[in-house]
């Protein structure tokens, strides 16, 4: 039996024991769920479990519990795998002195690919991006840009900005002590903030709608460049190492980027090709609103009042906007952990590590302007890292989804327990020479 069929039995199943607890729901039509067929995506696989088992209901509260505090659970178990990939033959040598005085220069897009230095941390658009500008790496990286000439100092990295041709110096700072190379590693990841939750959001957010690309003017070629990085990351969670983009997902991808770039976007929810917009205003307030926010019911709501409200149309009917809304739930889904691989493979703070790592083992020194390069490069590191994503992602849905089963198993094994009782009962009364 294929991995198909029995993903198919699952389901087959779980109608049948949802028609035993005559819930009057219809009957599963397995075949409609597309990660039948795919072997690699286990997620898509458990969502629709969830949605079958517990409805639209479930993957809500599934997004709303990623939100309110998945981020902070998974960060260090991402740091420690993280840490691991910077362990080298060279971990346990100290660093040199032309090292120590001169680190390795870089440019500013080779680790700031989105241009996220180019915003003030305190605009508008700016308090969406920077979780904590004051004691992040990337507000420690737009100050020394703004104080041009001069050392920046983050944890055990100080940072000097070049502006005759847009670069970045950077070194170890190693004030605190003398570190070797493994040792330094371990602890700037350890005291950085690797992850951070309202980035995340807004990061997801702008994933779906292009708000912030819109709003920061972006060109449809720089939202291209940045949705080229996201795909090589989405086919390595998907199993794909090629890091190679066929012609076709580029046309994809040009099309999206040029739909962001206006602020809408299209996507085909089931029922046809739905626009989707969400103005900066209410960008903004839903970020406010569920930054921070521990209730994953209140989260779940604050999304589904955004979904409906972005993708409403009066021509909508009523079994289309639950369609529509799964379909969406289903997309902050892939987007919550596409976006945790970006921050933990190419955020600046991990690009400007991976600099100082192929300077001491010999390269070039400085990453390339293309994020996409600096992948491949590394593509063994991204490959480990997105596993491990993609694992403690599918556990945290797997444990939710076995929750569900236990509430559809429970009065189903009760009924089954009454009737071999009652079977049992009959039985001694048909033996007994005397009525029971």
């Amino acid at each position: 039996m294929s991995l198909a069929d029995d993903k198919r039995g699952v389901f087959n199943s779980i109608g049948s024991y949802t028609s035993l607890n005559e819930q009057g729901n219809p009957p599963v039509q397995n075949d409609t769920f597309t990660s039948i067929n795919n072997k690699d995506d286990s997620t898509s696989f458990i969502v629709d479990v969830m949605k079958v088992v517990g409805g639209g209901t479930a993957i809500k509260l599934a997004i709303g519990q990623m939100f309110s505090g998945l981020v902070k659970d998974i960060e260090p178990k991402l740091k420690t795998t993280l840490k691991k990939q910077f362990t080298q033959s060279n971990s346990n040598q100290e660093f040199s002195s032309g090292f120590k005085n001169n680190g390795v220069k870089t440019s500013v897009k080779s680790i700031d690919s989105k241009g996220k230095f180019k915003v003030n941390p305190s605009s508008a658009n700016g308090s969406m991006i920077y979780g904590s500008p004051t004691t992040s790496f990337d507000g420690t990286a737009y100050d020394a840009i703004q104080n041009s000439g001069n050392y920046e100092t983050y944890n055990n990295m100080s940072i000097k900005y070049n502006e005759s041709d847009d670069s970045f110096r950077i070194k170890p700072n190693l004030s605190g002590g003398n570190q070797n190379v493994g040792e330094y590693f371990n602890s700037f990841i350890d005291d950085t903030e690797i992850l951070n939750e309202k980035e995340i959001v807004s990061s997801v957010m702008d994933g779906v709608y292009g708000t912030l690309a819109n709003s920061q003017d972006k060109t449809s070629e720089q939202i291209y460049e940045e949705l080229q990085l996201e795909q090589t990351l989405k086919q390595a969670l998907e199993g794909d190492d090629s890091f190679e983009i066929s012609d076709a997902d580029k046309e994809e991808l040009l099309a999206k980027a040029q739909e962001m770039s206006k602020g809408i976007v299209n996507y085909d929810m089931g029922c046809g090709l739905m626009p989707a917009s969400l103005s900066f205003d209410n960008f903004s307030k839903l970020v406010s609103n569920i930054s921070g926010a521990t209730d994953p019911f209140y989260i779940g709501d604050q999304l589904e009042q955004t979904i409906n409200e972005s993708s409403s149309s009066p021509e909508t009917t009523t079994e289309n906007k639950e369609t529509i809304k799964d379909g969406f739930f289903q997309l902050l889904i892939n987007q919550f952990i596409l976006k945790i691989t970006e921050a933990l493979t190419s955020s600046p703070q991990v690009l400007a590590l991976f600099a100082i790592m192929n300077a001491l083992q010999g390269g070039s020194g400085g990453l390339s302007d293309k994020v996409t390069d600096t992948t491949k490069n590394f593509k063994t590191c991204i490959k480990c890292l997105s596993k491990e994503i993609k694992k403690l992602i599918a556990a945290f849905l797997f444990a939710l989804a076995i929750g569900y089963l236990i509430k559809l198993l429970k009065p189903v094994i009760k009924k089954v327990v009454k009737e071999k009782i009652k079977q049992f009962v009959d039985l001694l009364k048909s033996l007994s020479p005397v009525k029971i």
